[in-house]
């Protein structure tokens, strides 16, 4: 499907997929909460929302063992995030803490 007389474009299937979970630290630690298997250049648009902690949760967002991009969520409070082109998102708190990790991932197959 061409979009206009100097570029063409082929047709794109986009898919659009949500995943929710819970998750919990008993102590401090690292817990991966999302990775992509599919290998595509993804989008995410999502929320991590902490219900209890002493302390900050650190959202990591890496691609091929490299980190892009970093969101501290103080805590008692919740944040969302817009990121692109990752595969592995991982959560670190410093204390016992528990809430919600919530991501709707786009891509084209």
């Amino acid at each position: 499907m061409c979009n206009s007389a100097l570029s063409c474009c082929s047709d794109k299937v986009m898919v659009q997929d949500k995943v929710c979970t819970n998750w919990q630290f008993t102590a401090a630690g690292t817990q991966t909460v999302y990775t992509d298997n599919l290998s595509q250049i993804i989008t995410g648009t999502g929320y991590v929302k902490i219900e209890s902690s002493t302390g900050p949760i650190t959202v990591t967002f890496i691609r091929n063992a490299a980190t892009i991009q970093t969101i501290i969520v103080p805590a008692g409070s919740s944040t969302s995030f817009t990121v692109g082109r990752f595969d592995t998102i991982n959560l670190t708190a410093t204390a016992a803490a528990q809430g919600e990790f919530c991501i709707t991932i786009r891509y084209n197959l």
